[in-house]
């Protein structure tokens, strides 16, 4: 048996990876190039043993393959992603997501000077320049992939991208010519073939005439965009002349969510979008254009701002659901428990705390058939912390008291040190402030034992709000006072948020609403830099309240509508039903006036 041979077997037991990393590698393209607003047909496909064999007899003829390694040196499709362009155009976007993307081994443009006419054999000297297209070969980066698909980080992948009429060209092209199953090519065969490339390149340029008229028509004034992929044109189109027309530098980001936000609002046309557009910087490499402008949305219209966060949580919850069924179809199981604890995280912060426990529920049984003793002790202390905002003590104390156990069998210091804080809250709670503060300490002692110095300022927030519910104010402030310290050491945001608005409830509560407004506000001044809606929401809350108090309605129902409008964009419920109850009150005092 040649080496040739032994080779194909070899490749026969090894065909299901190269076909698994190929498909990885095009859901990413897709995926991604899609986000960004890139019209393209992505396929894959692992080499096909017959053609493999064809290929290396062929080979073989000129250089004599002496090892695997001789092949596997050769051979550089064995994974192969084909990117079909409807534009020519997007060549550079593409070329950029390529290099953004994957670790780059090398890059072939095609066509090659040298050779531009390989018909020697025949008397044909062809009058097009053929095939037209740019080759990658690259590997996955091992930071983007799960550790059950770390195998394939070494493995090399090619990557061709042409248009899409070039593609179906260069594929009968190609098998007409260099797999000849039917016999050598007539003179005219070449002839026609040369002839149908030129009408190929000739449709690439009107292909490039068509983007350039769409560019045109999705910048008028008075036009919506009608989808994701017009909006980008629009944007690259705008941002690109203004970076010298480098649209290869231009890292645009995910501009599906950005159209989901505008499409119902007046500014998904391009004379309000302009305005979200300046001191947009089209070169940053650190911050996507997107990521740009709904900064700039967040400044100058915060309503379309939260709109944004919805669709954006929504969208994560749609790709956590897919990840999960493909996570099931490839028996991945650590990757099916990792994925529904997302989801139930997405639940849980949308107040939905049923669906939820459903899903951590779910998470624990995986993790427990598994032996995934960290991630069963994990999700149990979700389940723990879910039961508690249901106000079900018992099974909050129940699945919390089970996640500290395993965490102490497996050593895990800083689960054991989130466990003990969880059971402190619970029996807080239950107003046993003894045995709330007993696990709080024992909580801080772990943290210190790991140096992990914010889970030891939410448990020092965690006491201020003990002492407060014993009305002990002198030693609430000590404790939130100490936690700030360690918040202002390690600039620790949400912490700061956290303990700013719980010292601003304190005195809220000591009825200096002039103190607690100011500290409020601090929170919120805080908040900004954190994205946290729930947060914010509750803190507009209580600083509508605070103008109630002082008698100032227009500020108190401007801030209840702010919060409220946040929470329906959040689907945060218990938050809506406060601010609704807080403007009601708040009407019914100015009619009573």
């Amino acid at each position: 048996m040649n080496i040739i041979e032994k080779f194909l077997i070899q490749y026969t037991k090894e065909f299901d990876f190269y076909h698994e990393l190929s498909r990885n590698c095009a859901q990413i393209c897709e995926t991604q190039m899609e986000q960004m607003g890139i019209r393209a047909i992505v396929t894959s496909r692992a080499k096909k043993i017959e053609r493999l064999r064809d290929k290396l007899e062929k080979r073989s003829i000129k250089n004599p393959y002496k090892s695997f390694e001789d092949i596997y040196d050769d051979i550089v499709d064995l994974s192969g992603v084909r990117i079909a362009l409807y534009f020519p155009g997007d060549l550079n976007k593409v070329q950029q997501f390529i290099e953004s993307n994957f670790e780059v081994v090398d890059c072939k443009s095609f066509p090659e000077v040298s050779k531009n006419n390989v018909l020697l054999q025949t008397e044909y000297q062809k009058r097009f320049s053929g095939y037209w297209a740019t080759h990658y070969r690259i590997h996955l980066k091992s930071k983007d992939l799960p550790n059950q698909s770390k195998k394939y980080v070494h493995a090399l992948i090619e990557i061709q991208i042409a248009s899409a009429l070039m593609h179906a060209w260069a594929e009968v092209e190609h098998d007409m010519i260099y797999k000849p199953f039917s016999g050598d090519l007539s003179y005219e065969e070449y002839q026609i073939l040369d002839e149908l490339n030129g009408l190929v390149i000739a449709g690439e340029i009107a292909l490039e005439r068509l983007q350039k008229a769409v560019k045109n028509r999705v910048s008028q004034v008075g036009k919506e965009f009608n989808n994701h992929y017009e909006l980008a044109m629009f944007l690259y189109n705008k941002l690109g002349s203004s970076a010298n027309e480098l649209e290869s530098e231009i890292i645009m980001g995910r501009v599906d969510l950005l159209f989901n936000c505008l499409k119902s609002s007046k500014f998904n046309k391009p004379e309000y979008m302009k305005e979200f557009l300046v001191n947009i910087d089209p070169e940053a490499k650190d911050m996507p254009i997107v990521d740009q402008i709904m900064e700039n949305i967040r400044e100058l219209n915060p309503m379309l701002y939260e709109s944004y966060l919805n669709v954006k949580q929504n969208e994560e919850l749609k790709y956590q659901i897919e990840t999960l069924q493909m996570n099931r179809e490839n028996g991945n199981r650590q990757g099916e428990a990792n994925t529904l604890a997302n989801i139930g995280f997405i639940y849980s912060s949308k107040g939905n705390q049923d669906e939820a426990i459903k899903y951590f529920s779910e998470a624990v049984q995986i993790n427990n058939e598994i032996g995934g003793r960290q991630g069963e002790a994990n999700q149990l202390l979700n389940l723990g912390a879910t039961y508690r905002l249901k106000g079900e003590l018992d099974k909050a104390l129940l699945f919390s008291n089970k996640a500290l156990e395993i965490h102490t069998q497996i050593d895990y210091k800083q689960g054991q040190a989130n466990a003990l804080g969880m059971i402190g809250k619970i029996f807080c709670d239950k107003n046993n402030y003894a045995e709330a503060l007993n696990y709080y300490n024992q909580s801080i002692k772990k943290y210190k034992e790991t140096n992990y110095k914010r889970g030891e300022a939410d448990q020092l927030n965690n006491i201020g709000l003990m002492y407060k519910s014993k009305d002990d104010i002198t030693k609430s402030l000590e404790y939130y006072n100490k936690a700030m310290e360690i918040c202002n050491e390690i600039d620790y945001i949400q912490g700061k948020v956290d303990t700013l608005y719980n010292i601003g409830t304190l005195y809220r509560e000591k009825k200096e609403t002039k103190n607690a407004l100011k500290y409020y506000n601090k929170a919120l001044e805080f908040q900004e830099c954190t994205g946290n809606q729930k947060s914010r929401a509750i803190i507009l809350i209580s600083i509508g309240y605070s103008y109630a108090v002082l008698g100032n309605e227009i500020e108190a129902l401007k801030n209840y509508k702010e919060a409220l409008q946040i929470c329906n964009s959040i689907e945060f419920k218990s938050g809506e039903e406060l601010a609704i109850e807080n403007i009601k009150k708040l009407k019914s005092l100015c009619k009573q006036k």
